[in-house]
């Protein structure tokens, strides 16, 4: 135990398998044992550390949820002379959630010497229903509870006290979001400071995005720095997933000193029991790492990485088949891959027909060289040409007394997607199965959001690596890649970004894709991220402030739009339609490794109601041309 009045606390940031209680469970009776050998007074686990955190409607299979509450009785069993925290689901049988199912908590346990303190279970109060998060779908709130009791919020937030030497400590439980209150209209953590609360327990089962985690350093000084407490946030690593969208969790457990600085931080990724001590009047902090584009990258690389390690680790087989063109997303995939799975488990396929240059070819078969990965070329233009053959010369025959014939013509559009869905779902989907492994999706956001993919060719397999990034991002992410050694040609990030389809898309030329990235990844953010409707575009553009919202240079627009604002609500109206008739596209595409503030899949709810504008942007739209023509 602790000497004088020291608090020996240990935060267990553990790999928590969604679906799997039995080998959490495990995990955690471990790390209570390391805990106990090591004379902590208290062990933190993360939000839902028994079940998972993401389970979809798991959540209602009850024998399951059972299942999971019934082991909190292993954890309580081994609490003897240690506090133990832990995040499970509880359940009241005699009540019933509103969608009338038995009603389900989202709970902290806390228990201490074989029995649960007085205060437990804590409920989680702020239940977030926004992206990729469920709770007020499956679980009831503590502040719902208030309410059913005719109790005020704040009565229900109690800190329990934790006698340690001669002292008495004041410890508060919170749950994840109840730290995140600015757009809440109450604030838990407040409540346990103002109940002279010494020491905050969040504990959270928290996705990683960009930058997330230094606003979750401004966030925590902020809310102590009326009441200073020490500050523990304990979260998990792992990824879970909603069927469509794969989340990294980076751990990333902090400990905070009472000032708002930061005591200590776990790795992130890392699987690991964080101990410090708290009330020894060491004055040691770390200092905070300010983001920067090289930052943002490599935590990027890191956490795609590890989000196709962990993917992989769900089949038997490691190996994966990969469609290489030569160009810059199959380029960055095949070396995001290989670093992941190993060389020996990336079988490479260049599918050239007639359209391909020999300077993408030539590519392909330098990175393949620098990975060391298995390559092959199987060319598909005899295969495209007998597809074009059977199918046009089929007729159609009306078989009722007109016999009207219909014969089936191609048009260059057509001609292209055979050619996609040649590679995808003949030659990779082909290999894959004789392999005995799988094969991946190259697709980025901007080409993803405008639907420029062919369904059941490039959108398609088991996973889609970058397809939460924007296509300059890929080229970002590759040049980190070389940021040691060449590894991805410098051809690759010179010639025309171009899916080589057609003549008009020869890149030898000069030709290539029909979207300018420089503005069109800005702008596919800012309907996706930023949720912008094309009213708010045009005004922004009225009135100047387009390039800030953007995040957009302003030279960049001027220069490819130059002032004409026609030009602009032709390319605007363009690509809103593209972004919104491409849904059934999306719903159908592979699952995606989440990065971003918002993604597509079941972190953006997409919702297939086609194309609409607003009366306001037609009346705005009507004025601007009428007077651009005087």
């Amino acid at each position: 135990m602790s000497t004088e009045n020291h608090v020996n606390i240990a935060i267990a940031q553990l790999d928590i398998i969604a679906g799997r209680p039995d080998l959490n469970v495990s995990k955690i009776l471990a790390a209570i044992d390391q805990a106990k050998n090591f004379g902590d007074d208290i062990i933190v686990f993360s939000e839902m550390a028994i079940p998972g955190y993401l389970l979809g409607d798991e959540w209602d299979n009850m024998a399951f949820v059972k299942d999971c509450f019934d082991y909190n009785d292993d954890i309580k069993n081994a609490s003897q002379g240690i506090i133990v925290v832990w995040g499970n689901v509880d359940i009241d049988i005699s009540k019933r959630n509103e969608d009338g199912r038995v009603r389900k908590y989202n709970a902290a346990f806390i228990a201490q010497n074989g029995e649960y303190l007085h205060n437990s279970p804590v409920y989680k109060t702020l239940m977030p229903k926004y992206r990729e998060f469920e709770d007020e779908r499956h679980f009831y709130s503590a502040r719902k509870t208030a309410q059913d009791e005719s109790r005020t919020v704040d009565s229900i937030f109690n800190p329990f006290e934790m006698s340690v030497g001669s002292s008495i400590h004041k410890v508060g439980i919170i749950l994840c979001e109840d730290m995140w209150c600015d757009d809440y209209t109450i604030n838990p953590m407040e409540y346990l400071l103002q109940k002279n609360a010494d020491i905050i327990i969040n504990i959270s089962a928290s996705p990683w995005t960009w930058r997330k985690n230094n606003k979750r350093h401004s966030v925590v000084a902020a809310r102590i720095k009326e009441h200073p407490g020490y500050f523990i946030y304990a979260n998990n690593v792992g990824t879970q997933n909603n069927g469509k969208n794969i989340f990294l969790f980076d751990g990333n457990s902090t400990v905070y000193n009472p000032n708002g600085s930061i005591k200590k931080v776990a790795g992130d990724y890392n699987e690991e029991i964080m101990q410090v001590t708290l009330f020894d009047n060491d004055k040691y902090s770390e200092s905070v790492v300010l983001p920067t584009d090289e930052i943002d990258r490599a935590e990027l690389h890191t956490g795609l990485i590890y989000g196709i390690k962990k993917f992989f680790n769900r089949f038997s087989s490691q190996k994966v088949v990969i469609g290489l063109s030569g160009g810059i997303d199959s380029a960055l995939s095949a070396s995001l891959l290989t670093e992941a799975l190993g060389a020996e488990n990336v079988y490479a396929i260049n599918m050239p027909t007639r359209f391909n240059s020999s300077t993408t070819r030539d590519a392909a078969l330098i990175l393949a060289k620098n990975l060391g990965i298995h390559y092959t070329t199987i060319p598909i233009q005899n295969a495209c040409e007998q597809t074009i053959g059977d199918l046009e010369s089929a007729v159609f025959i009306r078989l009722d007394d007109s016999a009207f014939q219909t014969k089936v013509v191609l048009s260059d559009l057509n001609r292209e997607n055979i050619q996609a869905r040649d590679r995808g779902s003949r030659v990779l989907a082909g290999v894959a199965s004789a392999l005995g492994a799988v094969f991946i999706n190259n697709g980025n956001k901007t080409e993803t959001a405008f639907g420029y993919a062919t369904l059941y060719g490039d959108i398609n397999g088991a996973l889609a690596p970058i397809a939460d990034l924007y296509k300059l991002e890929v080229y970002e992410l590759a040049r980190y890649i070389n940021r040691n050694r060449v590894i991805i040609p410098e051809t690759i990030f010179t010639i025309p970004a171009s899916a080589e389809l057609s003549s008009n898309q020869n890149i030898d030329e000069g030709k290539g894709d029909p979207i300018f990235y420089p503005y069109h990844d800005k702008l596919v953010r800012a309907f996706v991220e930023f949720r912008l409707d094309p009213e708010d575009i045009l005004k922004m553009f009225i009135y100047g402030s387009l390039p800030t919202t953007l995040r957009c240079e302003k030279k960049i627009i001027d220069e490819y739009f130059k002032g004409d604002i026609v030009l602009f609500i032709n390319d605007l109206e363009e690509k809103w339609k593209l972004y919104k008739s491409a849904i059934f596209k999306r719903i159908q595409a592979p699952p995606i490794i989440t990065v971003s503030k918002r993604a597509f899949g079941f972190d953006l709810h997409e919702a297939q109601n086609g194309i609409f504008f607003t009366r306001n942007y037609l009346k705005l739209k009507s004025e601007l041309i009428s007077a651009n023509k005087k």
